[in-house]
């Protein structure tokens, strides 16, 4: 578990040089897709399968082919998401995207698709000791989380008095609380319910209760921007065709 703060993204290493044509879609009928790929189950990179796998990564493939344009992905982190869509590294993030009233006022993102809201993982045996932010916000508390997004910012802002450590890769967390190197992961609700499933060790006490309430969405690529109407138009279409309540069926249920 680091307790460090990780490098500066280097800016200069970000280029665009894709074209759009008048309906702001990309002139090459290829959709460029960022993810950070390490929140399960909305968008992870899958080694044995050598693919992206996830209710995000569907639904994105689902849209393009809506649009017209066929997909290639590629890696971001959660340090560079906002640098990267502000400088056109991509046209469309995913995977597990919280809709921010901060990022609805300085980028572009997508209407909500899917409710969720912070809340905790810990080790089961211990729900009755972390029974609200209050016990959770001490000293002798090892929290974890993934950096430079918004669990760390909810983690800064919330639990200032918790001993944080960060961790890099999202999705070896529960790994890590299960293991006892950490006491409590601050996660989303969609997370929690998906991991506590599949590590026996593991509780959400406060599953029904979450810290906040939310939803997932798209961000835009700077030059992608344009397109939010449609991609707007689209999922809400996907809402009435059913297809979003059967990838929560599929992928969360």
């Amino acid at each position: 578990i680091l307790r460090k703060n990780f490098g500066k993204y280097d800016e200069t290493n970000i280029k665009s040089n894709k074209k759009y044509n008048l309906e702001g879609l990309p002139a090459s009928g290829i959709l460029r897709v960022a993810t950070p790929g390490d929140y399960r189950p909305m968008a992870c990179w899958e080694p044995r399968l050598q693919a992206y796998r996830g209710f995000d990564i569907e639904l994105v493939r689902s849209l393009a082919a809506a649009l017209g344009l066929g997909v290639t992905f590629c890696r971001t982190s959660w340090q560079r998401l906002e640098t990267e869509a502000r400088h056109a590294a991509f046209d469309l993030a995913v995977g597990g995207i919280s809709r921010t009233q901060e990022r609805v006022a300085t980028l572009t993102v997508s209407a909500g698709y899917l409710a969720t809201g912070k809340t905790i993982l810990c080790r089961q045996g211990e729900e009755a000791r972390f029974s609200d932010l209050a016990a959770i916000n001490r000293a002798d508390v090892r929290v974890v989380c993934n950096p430079g997004g918004t669990n760390e910012a909810f983690v800064r802002r919330f639990l200032p008095q918790a001993d944080v450590r960060l961790f890099p890769e999202n999705a070896a967390i529960p790994g890590e609380i299960a293991a006892g190197r950490g006491d409590v992961m601050l996660t989303e609700t969609v997370e929690a319910a998906y991991y506590i499933r599949r590590y026996p060790g593991l509780m959400a006490p406060l599953l029904q209760r979450p810290f906040s309430r939310g939803e997932f969405c798209f961000l835009f690529g700077r030059d992608f921007a344009p397109a939010a109407g449609q991609v707007d138009r689209f999922l809400a279409s996907f809402r009435q065709q059913g297809m979003l309540q059967r990838l929560t069926d599929q992928y969360l249920s």
